[in-house]
């Protein structure tokens, strides 16, 4: 009878709670992915935004997807509880998609030289009369329709903020502590995020651009309505893990008539004006992750120098070596000046050189080697996120999609990604196992520099395919589907790894700052990333842009990216040596 009632609340040997989290997120990546593989299609085909402007909308919007779980995760531990959390996240996503579905009317090109046939207004409020001709080409857009579009992507940011991070958390939690179940508990929740992610991309894309943008972007509306009814009927089954830390705190007195849980929503729901306004902003969130980035990194250095052994507090050197680092950092991030970038390098290297000399501690070494490695993902992480971008464009503008007949969409591509994850990532944990019994398994550095090295040749692949293509200027299809092979190896190798590496190299009462700041990275490579696909930003618009030009401009900028990737990788293994010293014992 005992163990009848013990189990009673679990399925194929894991908690019920778990299938729960599995099926949210599941239907939270299917809308995610639904929305993101289409948006650069949508704001430079429907909305006719040029490339540099559409990448700057993607980079923005990405940039915030992956910062704002650091701000949600944050009122979850202290207020709200993970599940109340979840649901509100829940609820803004499913609002937000729904918004996305106004599409508005259509942008339309007149080109210069044309005569007006009728007068037109301009985005700015300006009219041309009819009969004038044009002396360049202007594009008239639908302004409601481009304000409503900001303010879906206004809510869709907040709703992952609070919803990503805490869903995570609890399947944690519904695991004793030590329980070996737990690692197979979140296999099965992170086959869930690619499982909505593979799905999603095809769906939603093959909607968005076969039907029209509204269909995608509503499958992906409804995927997460799905997901939001899935959680809120399963909560009985999450054990009383994902409640608030002081339910009554959230009863008592807040901002005016409301109680402090209202409170929250009531703000969140008011800072919808600043986020839509940020969403629209590029350099702003960019300025912002660069300056978060340097503080927290030299700020956690800084916390290793008085931990450990020879635990003492930074001296005064160490404060003006740290100083120094943090505002020529600043001084970068915000002018972009490379003078900045050198002095604040000079800054780190003389901080950390100082700080090995007054504490040899194994604490501050781990740091030290962490915060290198958190810096090397940047890299990995703005290659790798081409896909939703460059890739994207790449595959819409000069890649051959016909198959016996059928043309496959430009969106559908990124779910390559997500098949080969749930193809390979159980037989790449298999051969980690074997080599480890071995004592051959790759120390975490060098499968950093792998994993980078892997994403560089990943563009080699669509390099050489260049060599082959048609007389159009087509690329064979296989040449992309090898690239996100190789760039699935190498998140592979990366990813998960990296995610362990950070709970295995912190500093104990850091771990979580440690874990934002390997988010934050993330969270500049989306930015980073768009930024270097304006590299190959195309104006489609002027008649010499056919298949075998725009083949050449993105050829030079995966020529570049092949050999960043390569160098920074064997960069990394060169230094892995090394690297593995500092981790002092951790693998």
């Amino acid at each position: 009878m005992t163990t009848s009632v013990a189990n009673s609340g679990e399925f194929l040997g894991h908690p019920k709670g778990l299938y729960v989290c599995f099926t949210t997120e599941l239907w939270e990546r299917f809308s995610f992915y639904g929305m993101k593989y289409l948006l650069l299609l949508y704001v430079t085909k429907y909305h006719l935004f040029s490339d540099n402007a559409g990448y700057d909308i993607l980079g923005a919007y990405a940039g915030l997807v992956y910062a704002l779980p650091l701000i949600g995760g944050l009122i979850a531990d202290r207020y709200l509880g993970m599940r109340k959390a979840v649901v509100f996240g829940a609820i803004l996503l499913t609002l937000g998609h729904a918004t996305m579905t106004y599409e508005g009317a259509a942008a339309v090109s007149y080109a210069a030289g044309s005569v007006l046939e009728t007068a037109i207004t301009l985005n700015d409020g300006s009219i041309i009369a009819a009969g004038t001709v044009l002396t360049e080409r202007i594009v008239v857009q639908d302004v409601i329709a481009l304000k409503v579009f900001f303010f879906a992507l206004a809510l869709i940011t907040l709703g992952v903020g609070f919803l990503k991070p805490n869903i995570s958390v609890i399947v944690g939690r519904l695991y004793p502590q030590d329980d070996p179940r737990q690692d197979s508990g979140y296999t099965i929740f992170y086959m869930g995020i690619n499982i909505g992610s593979f799905i999603a991309t095809l769906l939603c894309g093959w909607l968005g651009e076969t039907y029209g943008w509204s269909y995608g972007f509503g499958a992906a509306g409804i995927g997460m309505a799905f997901g939001l009814v899935t959680f809120l009927y399963g909560q009985k089954y999450l054990q009383g893990h994902a409640e608030p830390p002081a339910p009554e705190k959230l009863k008592t007195r807040g901002f005016g008539p409301l109680n402090q849980e209202w409170t929250i929503y009531a703000a969140t729901l008011a800072s919808l004006a600043l986020v839509w306004w940020v969403v629209q902003r590029e350099p702003v969130v960019h300025i912002a992750q660069n300056s978060m980035l340097i503080v927290a990194i030299v700020g956690l250095i800084l916390y290793a120098l008085s931990q450990g052994t020879t635990k003492q507090r930074p001296n005064l050197l160490a404060w003006i070596f740290s100083g120094f680092a943090v505002v020529s950092g600043l001084a970068w991030a915000i002018t972009g000046n490379d003078l900045g970038l050198g002095l604040m390098l000079l800054g780190l290297v003389c901080f950390i050189g100082y700080g090995f000399k007054i504490n040899k501690s194994p604490e501050y070494s781990r740091t030290v080697v962490l915060m290198f490695l958190i810096v090397s993902t940047v890299v990995f992480w703005s290659l790798f996120e081409q896909s939703a971008g460059s890739m994207t464009l790449y595959a819409d503008r000069v890649l051959d999609r016909d198959i016996a007949g059928t043309s496959v969409k430009a969106s559908m591509f990124g779910s390559l990604n997500a098949g080969f994850i749930m193809l390979l990532a159980i037989p790449f944990a298999i051969l980690w196992t074997w080599l480890g019994r071995k004592n051959m398994e790759p120390s975490t550095p060098v499968k950093f520099g792998l994993a980078i090295i892997q994403v560089g040749l990943g563009f080699g692949a669509l390099v050489l395919g260049a060599q082959f293509a048609d007389d159009a200027g087509k690329v064979a299809m296989i040449w992309l589907v090898l690239a996100y092979l190789l760039h699935t190896t190498g998140e592979i190798c990366i990813s998960p790894v990296g995610l362990s590496a950070v709970s295995k190299l912190s500093i104990g009462n850091v771990v979580g700052v440690s874990m934002g700041t390997w988010f934050l990275a993330t969270a500049l490579s989306e930015t980073l990333a768009t930024r270097i696909g304006k590299l190959a930003s195309i104006d489609t618009s002027h008649a010499a842009s056919d298949a075998l030009t725009m083949l050449t401009t993105y050829t030079e900028l995966y020529t570049f990216l092949m050999w960043l990737g390569l160098g920074v990788g064997v960069f990394v293994l060169a230094l892995s040596p090394l690297l593995k010293r500092g981790m002092r014992g951790i693998h």
